[in-house]
């Protein structure tokens, strides 16, 4: 008998999660009679002192006497083994007993004599959900352009392929689309730079700061070779990945979608996932990875993935060999998570969450303070029509102002005068000495992210290359300077560039002028605010388009070319806010319907800003 979840040996030496689906394979062999079709029930219990409960099988199986299938063959097959379907409420945290009660004719119902050793007694571990946001990303392409966008299919699968392959029982996701930045063909330097700011400004607004942010790019257009944003050592869920997604199955994968495990891949990369350089990647981990050619199991580790299905998908249970299946960090084909892998996962998984538990509560976001409020009201449509067409322009209720000396959440600076947080993205290439700041966002204390408990090492000992932040004040008060990692590209090439991102929330002081990035004692970009970001006066409907709601921004003045605006927006009448766009310029933004549900209290916030300073305007769309 064999209890598994995802991967599983024999002596049941991988942890079985709490809520997790659950799958019992019982082994049978027949050792007289002609062959039969039989059926089987066990009896299972989380105490002695508790009746048993009795589970059928949800399948059946041939047995043949006359052409046995030995022990390995059975577990190598789905279709070879009774398999019993947990019900949640058997595999919460604590023990189990599982016992096989009866074997049956399956097409008469006679019982079997059925002899063998007693079932195992397992324990169930709680642990930690995953916490994902999912970032679609829309780009043009062709000539003429036309808009590509991840599927339906896409989203759908990797949260399952996550659900039923991470050691997780739940996978807490939320999803929303934004456009790039940047023109194609882009790199995931560049999408991971945007999902770093937005993750920020969610930060900021009070967001759950074990998130991990993941970029889904559909291949529709061209295909954009994914990569995380680092490997962290320890544990840190700012650290964004992205990647492609489409329809292509490598030769083996044929559900329609690769986005599923090459999403696991580089998610996997963010909570410190390294490859183990079996089929061309790069060999980080292969002194520690367990067995041979990146495989699942080997000989004398008799491990085998099983994938417990999604009926939703239609995907049935599935047995993975694993002499035939291959860890999901490598580039082999028939991927999936191999137990060295799981367990990884689930200790970071744990960490992360002791990360923010172990430092108290994050900061909530100070309430803005409206210090101008203005209603701006413009001819109305008419009255038909789904309900957010009927009312062509919408009403800005609220305008926020901050900057130095009026950041929201800012603290006391040495001097006693508001100090100035700011959220700085920026990208590097270390062997051509060379840097860019992409974003500077004025941001809340809530941005900040937790750090390490003290005295937590990381394990491989390895020093990240470093950049400074040097934050010059204005007034002659000497210049601040900040030493921050620079995240290397997880997919790097030994001939490539060593890219990578920073990512920081910093103090720029009381009087910040401007933010210079330094790499090895060179100042390789210079950022400098605009003038003072202008306040949206209207907000009108620009159409829909392929599930796309436009709106169309209108401004007090023209955006300078140093000025910027970023998006929000709220489901629940503004009490949580999502940024769905970074860095904007062009006067519309696009919101996916797709993420709003029946009942939802829909509003927008557009913040502009020059770096340092920011206005922020609020406006409700529509009630769905």
């Amino acid at each position: 008998m064999e209890i598994t979840q995802a991967v599983q040996n024999l002596n049941h030496s991988v942890t079985l999660i709490a809520g997790k689906t659950t799958v019992v394979r019982l082994y049978l062999r027949s050792t007289s009679g002609p062959a039969v079709s039989v059926r089987g029930a066990i009896a299972v219990r989380s105490s002695p002192a508790e009746p048993a409960g009795t589970i059928a099988s949800v399948n059946a199986i041939t047995l043949d006497p006359v052409q046995p299938h030995d022990l390995a063959t059975c577990r190598g097959d789905a279709g070879l083994s009774l398999n019993f379907l947990l019900p949640s409420w058997l595999t919460a945290e604590g023990p189990l007993s599982v016992t096989a009660v009866n074997v049956v004719d399956a097409g008469s119902g006679i019982p079997l004599p059925l002899t063998g050793s007693a079932g195992p007694t397992v324990w169930f571990k709680a642990g930690p959900p995953l916490r994902l946001r999912i970032l679609g990303v829309r780009y043009p392409f062709g000539s003429p352009a036309t808009v590509r966008a991840p599927r339906e299919k896409d989203y759908q699968a990797l949260v399952s392929w996550l659900r039923r392959a991470y050691p997780v029982a739940e996978v807490i996701s939320t999803r929303g689309v934004v456009d790039a930045v940047v023109p194609p063909q882009f790199g995931p330097e560049d999408i991971n730079a945007q999902l770093a700011a937005i993750r920020s400004l969610d930060m900021s607004a009070g967001g759950d700061q074990r998130t991990h942010y993941y970029g889904l790019v559909a291949d529709s257009g061209f295909f954009m070779r994914g990569a995380a944003a680092g490997i962290p050592a320890l544990p840190d869920p700012t650290t964004v990945a992205s990647g492609p997604t489409g329809s292509a199955d490598f030769g083996w994968d044929f559900d329609g979608t690769y986005g599923d495990w090459y999403g696991a891949h580089e998610l996997a990369h963010t909570l410190g996932r390294r490859h183990p350089g079996f089929c061309g990647e790069s060999h980080d981990d292969l002194l520690n990875y367990p067995f041979k050619d990146g495989q699942l199991g080997d000989e004398t580790h008799a491990f085998v993935g099983f994938d417990v299905g999604d009926e939703a998908l239609g995907l049935p249970m599935k047995a993975l060999p694993g002499d035939q299946w291959h860890d999901v960090m490598t580039y082999c084909d028939f991927q999936w998570l191999s137990s060295y892998t799981y367990e990884g996962v689930r200790r970071r998984l744990l960490a992360e969450d002791a990360l923010v538990s172990g430092t108290g509560p994050v900061p909530e976001p100070a309430p803005m303070v409206p210090l101008l409020t203005t209603t701006v009201r413009a001819g109305l449509g008419g009255s038909g029509g789904r309900p957010d067409d009927r009312h062509p322009t919408r009403t800005v209720t609220r305008v926020t102002s901050t900057g130095p000396g009026a950041q929201a959440g800012a603290g006391p600076g040495p001097d006693g005068a508001p100090e100035q947080l700011v959220s700085v993205v920026g990208t590097v290439n270390l062997t051509r000495h060379e840097g860019s700041i992409r974003f500077v966002n004025p941001v809340d204390r809530s941005a900040v992210p937790p750090s390490p408990p003290t005295g937590q090492e990381a394990a491989d000992g390895v020093q990240a290359p470093t950049a400074v932040l040097r934050i010059l004040q204005s007034g002659g008060t000497p210049p601040q300077e900040i030493q921050v990692p620079v995240k290397l590209n997880s997919e790097l090439e030994p001939s490539a560039d060593r890219t990578g991102l920073i990512d920081a929330v910093a103090s720029a002081g009381s009087a910040p002028e401007a933010v210079e990035l330094v790499v090895d004692g060179q100042v390789m970009d210079t950022f400098r605010p605009g003038g003072s970001p202008p306040a949206l006066r209207t907000v009108r409907s620009a159409g829909t388009e392929e599930g796309m709601l436009g709106m169309a921004l209108e401004f007090d003045q023209d955006l300078e070319p140093d000025l910027s605006y970023s998006a929000q927006v709220s489901a629940d009448g503004g009490r949580t806010w999502q940024t769905l766009g970074v860095g904007l310029k062009e006067p519309t933004v696009h919101l996916d319907r797709g993420q709003f549900r029946p009942g939802d209290d829909v509003r927008l916030r557009i913040t502009t800003t020059n770096g340092f300073s920011s206005t922020a305007a609020e406006t409700a769309l529509f009630s769905e």
